[in-house]
């Protein structure tokens, strides 16, 4: 019989986490914004043009968009 472990919980120090700031202009603050794609009928589920929104972050400063934010599978 195998017995069951209780859940564990993870102590995470944030004071301890890495910043991410601007690669334009250092500042430490994003704003959330919203990149929209365009899926072609071809590509689309639905067999239609469709629009897709995607949550990125974007400095509250000079709203740069950094490379980071933007996932490997987007422009």
């Amino acid at each position: 019989m195998q017995q069951q472990q209780p859940n564990q919980q993870i102590n995470i120090n944030l004071k301890e986490a890495e910043d991410i700031k601007c690669d334009e202009c250092a500042h430490l603050y994003f704003s959330p914004a919203v990149l929209i794609k365009k899926i072609s009928a071809l590509m689309s589920p639905t067999g239609k043009e469709m629009l897709a929104p995607i949550q990125i972050f974007q400095c509250s400063s000079c709203n740069h968009v950094n490379e980071q934010f933007l996932g490997q599978s987007l422009p």
